[in-house]
């Protein structure tokens, strides 16, 4: 099973995870679990006064992209389960921005998979993100950052 989520609320990593694993997971089949979370930081390559970002998405746009991603990447790597947890609206350094979690009979699969999906989601996905500094200045941020 996948699970999309675009949430505007403060996102609790380890509680969503374990919750979607408990209700979906058969991890008497299941031998590789592989995760990666990101969090916001308060700085970037040109900058270290990030005070918060914006990210804005079309629903149905974005929704609709994240499943495809989710359904082709469960295909190609034969995943059991996939979730992706994406912040939308206004986030804060330090708070969780995205989770890819995937699940599947072997280890190497579901690693390269979430690597995949990262990949994906930083270079295509229909998010955009504009950053504010400290200095009441803001920027839109390029999709492969």
């Amino acid at each position: 099973m996948n699970l999309i989520i675009l949430s505007s609320n403060k996102i609790q990593p380890y509680k969503l995870i374990n919750d979607y694993e408990n209700k979906n997971c058969d991890l008497n089949l299941l031998g590789g679990q592989s995760i990666f979370i990101g969090y916001m930081r308060k700085s970037n390559i040109e900058r270290s006064d990030v005070i918060s970002m914006k990210l804005e998405y079309y629903p149905e746009m974005t929704n609709k992209y994240l499943e495809e991603l989710g359904n082709k990447t469960k295909q190609e790597y034969k995943l059991k389960n996939v979730l992706i947890v994406h912040r939308i609206g206004e986030v804060f350094p330090s708070d969780c921005l995205v989770i890819v979690a995937c699940w599947s009979k072997h280890r190497k699969e579901s690693i390269q998979a979430v690597k995949s999906i990262l990949e994906d989601l930083k270079h295509n996905a229909p998010l955009w993100k504009k950053e504010y500094y400290s200095d009441k200045t803001s920027k839109w941020v390029e999709n492969n950052t």
